[in-house]
């Protein structure tokens, strides 16, 4: 699959969950100023720096999507077949039986597709966070890195937690592929939430943490810094 090189290849490598970031203000399109005492006149990143992260972002998304086609394809007839045999009666055994033939084609197209379609998304906003910003000081600025670098910790230590729970989780999409309505599944589905439920602890503590070492750094950056030049 081609990656373009502003996201890099490593959206390959990256199962991560989209976290959200430090908002640094409210400029057009949403998260494009800074925090800090004042009114509306914040800077703003870049545009054309922030266009093209979000560009890339795309082309990253519709490239494996493109890439994920085939596996879906040829999970198609079976798909039909579903829908065919519950178009009449979705509480069937027919109908069951061809969901469950459905949903066990399709499932692993899906664990393949997504994890890379998440990192798309992560290397996009950690692209987007690292433009520049017209009128932000260097101290400013180095806030802004050590943000970056704060919440990517986070999104790496998530994702390690979370390799932590892969059995409870294959366990939960095994027995949900089966029959999503069975008390085994709602079992399943309640160990992995519960083996998950500390890593997003983890996330939620240390990303309030990202947030406030970020914010006490903008308050102590000197007022006086020689903005960047548009």
């Amino acid at each position: 699959m081609r990656i373009t090189t502003r996201i890099g290849l490593t959206v390959l490598m990256t199962v991560a969950l989209g976290l959200p970031g430090l908002a640094f203000g409210r400029g057009p399109g949403g998260g494009h100023g800074r925090p800090g005492p004042g009114g509306d006149d914040r800077p703003r990143q870049d545009r054309e720096c922030v266009d093209e992260c979000r560009q890339d972002a795309r082309t990253c998304l519709a490239e494996a999507r493109e890439d994920a086609a085939p596996c879906f394809e040829a999970c198609q007839p079976l798909v039909e077949a579903a829908r065919a045999a519950c178009a009449s009666d979705a509480d069937s055994a027919a109908c069951r039986e061809a969901r469950t033939a459905a949903h066990a084609c399709v499932d692993p197209c899906r664990a393949a597709l997504n994890p890379i379609a998440r990192a798309c998304i992560a290397a996009g906003n950690d692209c987007q966070r690292a433009c520049p910003y017209v009128g932000e000081t260097a101290c400013q600025s180095e806030c802004r890195a050590a943000n970056a670098t704060c919440v990517s910790a986070v999104r790496t230590a998530m994702t390690e937690c979370r390799e932590g729970c892969a059995d409870e989780l294959a366990a939960a999409r095994e027995a949900c592929a089966a029959d999503r309505n069975s008390e085994a599944c709602a079992t399943a589905r309640a160990a992995a939430a519960g083996c998950l439920q500390p890593c997003r602890e983890l996330v939620r503590e240390d990303l309030e943490a990202c947030k406030t070492a970020t914010r006490a750094c903008v308050e102590a950056c000197e007022a006086d810094e020689t903005p960047s030049e548009e």
